[in-house]
């Protein structure tokens, strides 16, 4: 199991539909888009930023490794940073460090309640 991020945080990933000039701020992205994913590790984190970028590249694993990349979003992933990258014509993606306190994502869903039905 990887290593969690620090001081309880954890990211949120956002694909937005929108070149990385005009994309929204962390702070827009939290309140106005749905989370994409929930990730709780830094090595969570790289594989969905790669994963995520190789689809909107229509690339395979063998055609692009980001190697490098990797290195560095696991750094700042570990140190509770958000991390966005994205093509130069959309779209941006990102993930969004949260602190687990902040954060309703991994709160149970209400459910309704509901009685018996009466028979009349």
């Amino acid at each position: 199991m990887g290593q969690h991020t620090s001081d309880g945080i954890h990211h949120h990933g956002y694909v937005e539909d929108a070149p990385l000039n005009t994309a929204l701020s962390a702070h827009d992205r939290l309140s106005r888009l749905d989370v994409a994913e929930v990730l709780h590790t830094p090595e969570e984190v790289a594989q969905w930023l790669a994963t995520t970028l190789r689809a909107a590249m229509g690339k395979s694993e063998d055609d692009v490794a980001f190697s490098d990349e990797w290195d560095q979003w696991v750094k700042y992933a570990q140190a509770g940073e958000t991390v966005t990258t994205g093509l130069r014509h959309g779209p941006t993606i990102s993930v969004v460090a949260v602190p687990e306190d902040d954060c309703r994502c991994e709160a149970t869903p209400l459910v309704p309640v509901g009685g018996k039905k009466r028979s009349r």
